[in-house]
């Protein structure tokens, strides 16, 4: 049973997540069994995993052991395949089943090169071993590389010249993460940013904030540039204004041939077309479920616009609604302003929201928290209880 913990421990770094850096560290076993059997405390007590970008040293047995490993994430549950280069199973794979416990993981491995588990058990004659790991008390996940941000701003309406700086501190204040910033200092419906016509743009970054006012840059072409690394896998965030960029069409009759849900609009997953009077907004947060919004409270904003709802895709995931007094604009006063989308066959994650007109409410921390959260759950890399997954917390 020796030989088989010595690799068998050795898989466990890649269970939980798609980045196998998110289990470089050290390791212990917090409990074992075998053929349904519970397997020495002690023998476990003494091993210890060190991991680093897919490669482990098994430390503490009595035969040492290094190796590699792969995990399959498109499997449920994921599949893992160890591979041992030096200690007793050198030239060995031994294969296994993997998933995500409440404090750490557990792994569900072949022996003697059986069949790979289909479930998370162990019986008498099954040749398998079923473990569960936790971080080595006193280490910490280390620091990964840091989320990377390119933050597009600018354009009509809005004090972006301060509002990029704000989003920029208070990003990088709630998550490991870089934030990169082209702006345009133009006031105007077609500031001229540089990446336009660049599709090449968002090359390096996980994901894109677009936070620019630019409704009149209205070429298809433009527009495929701009979509093309959202369509590539490219993670996107989508604030405020952005919901009123690159209108090909007419924007109010989604019927019409060109209209723009055929590009921006089925990117982003719902179609807006203005707004009312600056009014407060009450935000009700209606799937509380999302670790996007667990544990998030209901507010209501300083004045700000409230924009409407033309269409709300049907694979559009609304989280929060707002409310305001209609005035002048009734059926107008109770939207979705907070919201979630998958675009294109790479089911990109996109998340959006309308709120963010004035430097008082995007500065403000549960504006800030919300946003933060929208960026790691587009990256994958939010917990579901709505903090940072490991590695990812602010530095």
């Amino acid at each position: 049973m020796k030989r088989f913990l010595i690799a068998l421990f050795a898989a466990v770094s890649s269970v939980v997540a798609a980045d196998l850096g998110s289990f470089d560290g050290s390791w212990v076993v917090d409990s074992a069994e075998i053929n349904g059997d519970a397997a020495p405390a002690a023998l476990l007590s003494s091993l210890m995993l060190v991991v680093k970008d897919g490669a482990f040293t098994l430390e503490g047995a009595e035969s040492p052991s290094k190796g590699t490993f792969k995990v399959d994430f498109t499997k449920t549950p994921a599949t893992m395949d160890v591979s041992e280069t030096e200690g007793p199973n050198a030239g060995k794979t031994i294969a296994a089943i993997t998933e995500l416990t409440a404090d750490g993981w557990r792994a569900c491995y072949a022996l003697q090169g059986g069949d790979r588990p289909t479930a998370f058990k162990t019986s008498a004659g099954a040749n398998q071993f079923l473990a569960f790991y936790k971080r080595k008390p006193g280490t910490a996940a280390p620091m990964k590389k840091p989320i990377r941000a390119l933050l597009l701003a600018g354009g009509c309406c809005h004090d972006y010249a301060r509002q990029k700086d704000i989003l920029k501190i208070g990003l990088e204040a709630r998550a490991n993460v870089t934030v990169d910033i082209i702006y345009s200092a133009d006031g105007s419906t077609r500031p001229p940013l540089p990446v336009y016509g660049n599709p090449a743009y968002a090359d390096g970054y996980d994901v894109v904030i677009h936070d620019e006012c630019a409704s009149d840059i209205n070429d298809p072409a433009v527009v495929e540039g701009i979509l093309k690394p959202h369509r590539d896998g490219v993670a996107a965030l989508n604030l405020h204004c952005a919901m009123h960029c690159y209108r090909i069409g007419d924007a109010n009759d989604p019927a019409k041939p060109g209209t723009p849900h055929a590009f921006w609009f089925d990117y982003l997953g719902l179609q807006s077309s203005g707004h009312g009077a600056q009014k407060p907004i009450s935000i009700t947060f209606i799937e509380r479920n999302s670790p996007i919004t667990k544990g998030l409270a209901d507010w209501t904003t300083v004045n700000e616009e409230l924009y409407n709802n033309i269409q709300v895709w049907g694979t559009t995931k609304p989280l929060a609604r707002g409310q305001q007094d209609a005035g002048d604009r009734p059926g107008q006063n109770d939207t979705t302003v907070v919201w979630t989308h998958e675009y294109g066959a790479k089911k990109t994650r996109v998340f959006s929201t309308t709120l963010g007109h004035n430097n008082a409410t995007v500065e403000d921390p549960r504006y800030l928290d919300l946003v933060a959260r929208g960026l790691l759950w587009a990256t994958k890399h939010l917990n579901a209880d709505g903090t940072p997954a490991e590695g990812y917390r602010a530095k």
